[in-house]
């Protein structure tokens, strides 16, 4: 007796697995679980020089921000307009999440009184827009919309969620008759309006995915309780998992809470269904039900357990990624899988093992015929199954006649696809994170179209000595920049990628008597100027020899930006050798995003390598033969492939969330083509000649390829319907690789079997 047939053969035995996993996953959901800590994805040098950065200035202003405009007509400036803007203000200073708001002292100041006329009001309208620091800073050229940075009690997820509804419902009350409009935007808006859309999907898409993928195994098996049979023991892998991750003491992530029961649930269900069909075989061939179902664990017990192993090879190899999220979202659907199998492999059996199971399906099936007597066909059930059956059988045996066609025609599309998915760019948007026509996406595109972007770059520069030359020094950084944002208007329309430089020069530059170089010293940080000796210590700290020069940028996608910064780093290299006692560099998240953008391709290409790899080693090791592991090889990388140049073709952009797709799809696809050879060999091991093992094969296993791969689109193809970008790109990547798959295996390896395996009887 087999390891795989003790489930049917002991019963007790695979009972006592059962309730040994459930109490450990039990157990596992009872443990306390802490948010996830948000990680950067850049390299530790990068890192430690952004938190140092922000450890000296502060935060970059674009965790939260009041974007303010003027949607009926009019300006900031205007009088109904002016007060409306400040009362809007002195609501928001006055609630207590708020500690500050850090242009208050800047922009106020330049707005007219209450009692101001008309002429008044166009003359502060010039001021403020001759003035460096608000003119595209705080205020848009046509003074028609305001970016106010706002400073929050920034603590635990659940208060900052809570500060940033204050701050919402406040402004709410601004909206109606008002002739200003106030939104919020920024990193914290975006995550919490990502991760209320996530919550609102998960429940949605998982009910959906499930139904129809309950419904459509209805209809294929034909009976409720082989239904119950086949998807209940994925569920329950499901909770094992789900229990099981209590034990990382952190909650899921959004791709491990959305999208991970889904694919769980199907891999399950894939198993679960080849194992169903195998069990109809052996009963119809006279053996009962308890033998029936050892026989068919003994067949498929290992290819179920192979095809476990190489999705989870799959998985595995996400977690050598440099993202936190993707790393642990891999993790996640290894652990998962694995749990998945070993319920398939231990409930499974329990439930058709008793002959109960098969006289209950039979009950029920004759209760329904007498409740709903269908009108009879005048063909029969036979009948039709004999006519797709000859249509299956012509198929696969123009596949045999023409199977170096085949090799040639898949041979040569595999290596133009491979050619397409190396101009495959990767690229990175914040604008992707958020539902579709939300609230905060139409901010976040006014914001960049306005102001110039929310996102921060950061020109740091030290001095090593006295800094006798700091001002002359922020003169050539700034000059410097305005050279690139001219030169660079040509990857953009002619519209600047980069917003105006702002430093502690331009402060003084708005001073009275301060235009041309005055001396700076400490007693700068008390000049009387309201808000302006907060607003020195966000850019200028000579205490510690350092000073910051900022930059917005747009939501262009982060692949725009990355010669922009490429090009920064260049010049502020060139000018060091000018200035050999300054130490320049960038920092910033979205600098930081650019830098990372580069090695989402090297990630990508590793995480595949490692997975192919493995996925190699063990169908080879599994069938002890190097030519069946190589034959597999075609078949895996021509849905990968085909999907990656479908992608390049369209100018899809590489993401973070299609990065995860096709490494998982890896180990997916592989399942498929592990179940067809282990078919294809038990067949010649038991003496078919090569055309009668194809045949033999395809008519067993591509019956139950299609009837799955069919309730994993379905499935998976419900998330195509979401408000998020990021999860419609995982799904149509997921699908279209799945669906690639299906005629990789029952057409491309059919034929590479037909040609290279011929003269070898196989075993």
């Amino acid at each position: 007796m087999s390891l795989f047939q003790l489930p049917a053969n002991r019963p007790w035995a695979a009972i006592c697995g059962i309730v040994l996993i459930s109490a450990i996953a039990v157990l596992g959901a009872t443990q306390e679980r802490t948010e996830r800590k948000k990680t950067n994805p850049a390299p530790k040098s990068d890192r430690n020089f952004r938190e140092q950065i922000n450890k000296n200035f502060g935060s970059d202003g674009s965790d939260i921000l009041l974007l303010i405009d003027c949607p009926r007509g009019g300006d900031l400036f205007d009088p109904d307009a002016t007060l409306a803007f400040k009362i809007l203000l002195e609501r928001v200073r006055a609630l207590p999440e708020v500690i500050k708001i850090p242009a208050d002292g800047l922009l106020i100041p330049m707005l007219p009184g209450s009692g101001a006329d008309l002429a008044e009001h166009e003359a502060c309208r010039k001021r403020a827009l001759k003035n460096p620091v608000i003119a595209g800073n705080l205020l848009s050229l046509d003074a028609r919309t305001a970016l106010v940075p706002l400073s929050i009690r920034l603590t635990d997820r659940g208060q900052m969620r809570e500060a940033v509804g204050t701050i919402e419902r406040t402004l709410e009350l601004s909206e109606e008759a008002s002739p200003v409009r106030a939104r919020l935007i920024g990193l914290l808006p975006i995550d919490i309006a990502r991760r209320d859309a996530m919550k609102i999907e998960q429940r949605r898409f998982q009910i959906i995915g499930y139904s129809l993928a309950a419904i459509l195994a209805l209809l294929f098996f034909r009976g409720l309780i082989t239904t119950i049979v086949v998807t209940a023991p994925p569920s329950i892998g499901l909770l094992w998992t789900l229990g099981f991750l209590g034990f990382t003491g952190e909650h899921l992530n959004s791709p491990s809470m959305v999208v991970m029961p889904m694919i769980l649930a199907m891999i399950g269900f894939t198993n679960a269904a080849h194992v169903v069909l195998q069990l109809n075989r052996e009963r119809k061939g006279g053996l009962d039900a308890r033998h029936a179902t050892a026989s068919a664990l003994q067949k498929l017990g290992i290819p179920c357990m192979l095809s476990a192993l190489t999705t989870t090879a799959g998985f595995g190899s996400l977690m050598i990624a440099e993202s936190k999220m993707i790393s642990d979202f891999g993790r996640d659907c290894a652990i998962g899988t694995l749990l998945t199998f070993a319920a398939v492999m231990l409930i499974l059996p329990i439930m058709t093992r008793y002959s109960a199971t098969e006289n209950l399906e039979l009950s029920l099936t004759q209760k329904f015929k007498r409740l709903f007597p269908g009108r009879k066909s005048k063909k029969p059930d036979g009948f039709r199954s004999k006519r797709l059956a000859a249509f299956f059988q012509g198929f696969i045996n123009l596949v045999i006649t023409r199977a170096s066609t085949v090799v040639a025609a898949a041979t040569l599309l595999t290596i133009a696809f491979g050619w397409l998915t190396s101009t495959l760019k990767p690229d990175i948007f914040l604008r992707n994170q958020l539902p579709d026509n939300s609230e905060t996406s139409a901010a976040l595109a006014d914001a960049d179209a306005k102001m110039g972007g929310i996102q921060v770059v950061k020109i740091a520069l030290k001095w090593k000595q006295d800094g006798k030359e700091r001002l002359q020094v922020m003169a050539a950084i700034e000059n410097l920049v305005e050279k690139v944002r001219q030169e660079t208007k040509a990857m953009n329309s002619g519209h600047p990628l980069l917003s105006k430089p702002l430093s502690i020069r331009t402060m003084l530059t708005s001073l009275p008597d301060m235009e041309n170089s005055p001396t700076i010293s400490r007693r700068l940080l008390d000049v009387n100027a309201p808000g302006f000796a907060k607003a020195v210590r966000s850019f200028y700290r000579p205490d510690l020899n350092s000073a910051i020069i900022s930059v917005r940028v747009q939501d262009l996608g982060v692949a725009k930006y990355v010669p922009v910064y490429d090009l920064l780093q260049e010049r502020l290299e060139a000018l060091n050798k000018d200035y050999p006692d300054y130490v320049f560099g960038l920092a910033g998240g979205a600098v930081s995003q650019g830098r990372y953008l580069h090695r989402m391709v090297t990630d990508l290409a590793r995480s595949l390598a490692v997975a192919v790899g493995i996925i190699l080693a063990m169908i080879t090791l599994a069938y002890r033969s190097l030519r069946v592991g190589l034959i597999a090889m075609l078949p895996n990388l021509f849905p990968l492939l085909a999907c990656a140049a479908g992608l390049a073709l369209l100018n899809i952009p590489l993401s973070l969330e299609i990065v995860c797709a096709f490494t998982i799809c890896v180990g997916i696809a592989a399942d498929d083509s592990i179940h067809f050879l282990s078919r294809y060999i038990t067949e010649r091991s038991s003496g078919m000649n090569t055309n009668d093992a194809l045949s033999c094969s395809f008519m067993r296993v591509g019956q139950v390829l299609v009837i799955t791969t069919t309730v994993m689109l379905c499935g998976l193809g419900s998330i195509l319907f979401s408000s998020l970008p990021m999860y419609r790109s995982f799904t149509a990547v997921a699908c279209t690789t799945l669906a690639a798959a299906l005629v990789a295996d029952l057409i491309i390896l059919p034929a590479l079997l037909k040609l290279f395996s011929s003269k070898s009887k196989l075993s």
